[in-house]
């Protein structure tokens, strides 16, 4: 190894003064401070980007890399200094600003919202008017994602992509932007080699027109490859920049990590001797999604690499043998069978290692002690209670052993950096003493530093005993590491390197050669008819068919049901379900809930019934409705979002004193309506009311708002994933009181037909509609979470619920049935759209998910 690259450093410093008057600086950053409870994140942090230039910047984990671009991008305020782009300075934390001034960004975590389409989320993300509208959304996004040949559908939803798949989502995203300053953070840890090379074929073309590029990266030899200088970042200060030409790989590492690599990869098993003859690991026959006809053996002390283009079964073939995924097949382990589900797979002694350790590998709401535990309760409990001072004894040993980056055991594991989460997920991996060790990834996004330790992890856990299975896309690192590597290709593997045989450059010969990258439509042939049903549409037509089939019975069994009176009555009285679902549906779309709908509609007609009244003034008390229900919608919204009390807490306390304040106005029924206003709500075309007609024109129209405007898409994001909508600019607490001020006032034309079905100053017969309003977004398939549903859906839903309270005397049923009926269509509805959205019925998911047993037993 070199030492220091101090004659490096001066000559760096030449060539940056040079350039520096040859070039306009593109960013500047200067004395950047940033401090989170317990960790000082950046300290007087200076960084000066030319345009035409690739920028590294290469750091640990943890280092300040992420934090100091999310300043520069606007999404993270500095406690001091100050960020310039293109020579204007940016005046507070706003991704809008920065993005205004030219700089777009690429993040580790990709700003997407997962039940937003492809097309919606590159529209939101580079602005409506440089696609041309949002209607334009679809071709737009097509021509900018087709030369990555992903096949990726602009009308998909994020979350129905891969993981690779998002990320170039995110670069096209950024590179549509025609940014003057591109921020590029970790981009190719999801990439295969091709899309690599076309990753930086488009970073060499806007460099040569100008713009700049910083680039982060733990994979050095990219960093090499791609760059003009390099910025090393150590705990949070600057420890030089270079010119690349200037310093070689070894130096970068040093100077990163602040010591010397003597080893990067331990001894293997096979060349120490300690791999034994016992095969731990057995498979024949699995197959499922993805993958088919697999046979390997794993022995123990031996790390087996999985290697192949991307695509091709590896990772589903992982999780399978996890039980995270179904699969037929036989996997022993130890000759034991393993029967089918992640619980049983880790009674057998399975362990994963997820490649997405956010989703899926830490508990972000629990602390570093906790998360390193999490596997093994048991162990530091007694009496069925956990023992505080065990847990933090036992992280404390591994935090020293493992060198974790943490104040201490109780800090909360999502202010670690990446590197030091994964090394978590690692500690609580050797606390489990895993017999099989499947590993996904395990250094995705881990600084060279952190590296050297996760294979000495690896190796510490083949050595004892375990048998590894390595899934990896960096060829160095299956190389280095890995006894045996096995080659997959279309679902199956085709190609075993051994001993000698396991280089990078084989490796990549034997992927690229055994298969061509599988087209990813080919793993969804029926994917429109897929999209469709897992969309916010479908549940219209099932609805719609529900509701024309019960029509049909009804009507002949008893004809009373098509007379114009029933119908009228019908339509009349689903009106004010027509409202209140749809105010619902707005606030649920925003990711917030009301339970105040009913009480809030009792308040209204309660306040009508002093002034609709013989000797009152219509207008004054249209007025008071009207104030009434913006106040109750401001108050509920500024609770959820400035004071950010739990929105069931805070409608649930606002249902509680609305109900209190109308029987305090009116403890009984008083005030008889108008008659000529309950006339004028009961007006008809034929058998239809015109409220009816109105409730249906008011649907149509948000639902074209939902998906024409930018409301609705800012609505949508919100409900989707606030912080991914926040740093791509938009005001999620703005839109969220939104959602409730909206969602009060759709309640208001429903306290005005209920006032004239009831003719009198009452609000105890509003109380129900709460409950209506939520079974009729369920039964639309809304997204209890936020971001996904339809008025189409909630119009049919909100006619089907009143359809069955109708037709429950027509049948001759008893008045249970009034309730049993709509609890259990909603039941059956909701369990159909789950299944649906995770792509397939009970019966067709257990043929899949069998496995059967060695000698061919279910």
């Amino acid at each position: 190894m070199h030492g220091a690259p101090t004659a490096a450093s001066a000559g760096a410093v030449g060539t940056v003064v040079t350039r520096a008057a040859e070039q306009q600086v593109a960013l500047r950053l200067t004395g950047i401070d940033k401090s989170f409870p317990g960790v000082r994140a950046l300290d007087g942090v200076d960084l000066t980007v030319l345009s035409g230039e690739v920028h590294a910047l290469v750091g640990e984990n943890g280092a300040g890399k992420s934090t100091l671009m999310a300043v520069a991008s606007g999404a993270l305020a500095p406690d001091g200094g100050s960020v310039e782009i293109a020579g204007t300075r940016l005046t507070g934390a706003s991704p809008d600003e920065a993005r205004d001034l030219g700089l777009a960004i690429v993040r580790q975590d990709p700003a997407l919202l997962p039940d937003l389409t492809v097309a919606e989320n590159m529209a939101i993300g580079v602005g409506h008017r440089r696609v041309g509208g949002i209607h334009r959304a679809v071709a737009w996004s097509q021509a900018r994602l087709d030369p990555w040949g992903m096949a990726i559908d602009p009308r998909s939803r994020v979350d129905e992509l891969s993981v690779e798949q998002r990320f170039v989502v995110e670069i096209a995203k950024a590179l549509a932007l025609e940014p003057t300053v591109l921020i590029l953070d970790e981009p190719t840890e999801h990439l295969n080699l091709d899309e690599v090379s076309r990753l930086f074929s488009r970073v060499r073309e806007i460099v040569a027109g100008g713009a700049a590029v910083v680039y982060i990266s733990h994979r050095i030899p990219e960093v090499k490859q791609i760059s003009d200088r390099i910025t090393v970042l150590r705990d949070g200060s600057v420890r030089g920049t270079f010119s690349t030409e200037e310093v070689d790989e070894a130096q970068i590492i040093e100077r990163a990590i602040g010591r010397k690599l003597e080893a990067v990869f331990p001894p293997k098993g096979s060349e120490i001797g300690s791999v034994g003859t016992d095969e731990v690991l057995v498979v024949r026959g699995l197959q499922g999604e993805g993958f088919h006809g697999v046979d390997l053996t794993v022995r123990a002390g031996e790390i087996v690499g999985l290697a192949g283009v991307q695509g091709n079964g590896q990772a589903a073939l992982l999780r399978a043998l996890a039980g995270l995924a179904p699969a037929e097949g036989s996997v022993s382990v130890q000759g034991e069978p393993v029967p089918r589900g992640n619980l049983a797979a880790r009674r057998s002694g399975i362990v994963y290692i997820p490649a997405d350790r956010h989703a899926e590998g830490v508990f972000m709401s629990l602390d570093v002690a906790e998360n390193i535990s999490a596997a093994t309760l048991p162990e530091v409990a007694g009496a069925g209670f956990v023992g505080t001072r065990r847990v933090l004894t036992r992280a404390r040993q591994q935090i020293e052993q493992l060198g974790i980056k943490t104040p201490g055991p109780s800090t909360m594991v999502s202010a670690l950096s990446g590197g030091n989460q994964q090394k978590v997920v690692l500690a609580r991996t050797r606390l489990a003493a895993p017999r099989v060790l499947l590993a996904e990834e395990p250094t995705q996004g881990v600084d060279a530093g952190a590296r050297v330790d996760i294979y000495q992890i690896l190796r510490e856990t083949a050595d004892s005993g375990a048998a590894v299975l390595l899934l990896s896309s960096d060829g160095i690192e299956l190389q280095g590491l890995c006894d045996r590597v096995l080659i997959m290709s279309r679902g199956r593997v085709v190609e075993e390197l051994t001993g000698d045989e396991v280089t990078e450059a084989a490796i990549g010969r034997a992927a690229l050669m055994s298969t061509q990258l599988r087209d990813r439509r080919d793993a969804d042939r029926a994917g429109g008819f897929r999209r469709w049903i897992r969309g916010d549409h479908a549940p219209a037509l099932v609805l719609g068919a529900l509701l024309l089939l019960l029509g049909l019975v009804v009507s002949a069994t008893n004809p009373a049901y098509l007379t114009p009176f029933n119908l009228n009555n019908l339509l009349f009285m689903a009106a004010p379900a027509l409202f209140v679902g749809a105010a619902q549906q707005v606030v649920v779309l925003g990711s917030g809930f009301d339970l105040s709908v009913g009480p809030l509609m009792g308040l209204l007609v309660v306040l009508s019934s002093f002034w609709i009244v013989e000797g009152g003034n219509l207008w004054v008390g249209l007025g008071l409705m009207l104030g009434g229900a913006l106040a109750v919608g401001l108050i509920n919204g500024v609770l959820v979002t400035a004071f950010h009390v739990n929105p069931v807490v805070a409608t649930l306390g606002m249902s509680m004193a609305l109900q209190g304040v109308y029987l305090a106005l009116r403890s009984t029924p008083g005030g008889i309506i108008f008659p000529t206003v309950s006339e004028w709500v009961q007006a008809r075309f034929g058998f239809v009311p015109v409220v009816t007609v109105v409730a249906v024109a008011v649907l149509l129209v948000l639902e074209l708002a939902l998906r024409r405007t930018r409301w609705g898409l800012r609505l949508r994001a919100t409900g989707s994933r606030a912080d991914a909508a926040a740093r791509l600019g938009i005001r999620t607490g703005r839109v969220r009181l939104g959602s409730y001020v909206l969602g009060s006032l759709l309640v208001l034309p429903a306290a005005v037909v209920m006032m004239a079905q009831i003719g009198i100053g009452d609000g105890r017969p509003a109380l129900s509609y709460t409950l209506t309003s939520i079974t009729v977004i369920v039964l639309a398939g809304t997204s209890i979470f936020g971001g996904r549903g339809s008025f189409l859906a909630v119009l049919v839903a909100a006619l089907l619920v009143q359809q069955i309270l109708n037709v429950s005397p027509l049948l001759g049923l008893s008045q249970a049935w009034s309730y049993w009926l709509p609890g259990l269509v909603t039941l059956a509805a909701a369990l159909l759209y789950a299944l649906a959205r995770r792509g397939g019925l009970p019966s067709a998911r257990r043929r899949r998910a069998t496995t059967v047993a060695p000698g061919g037993r279910s």
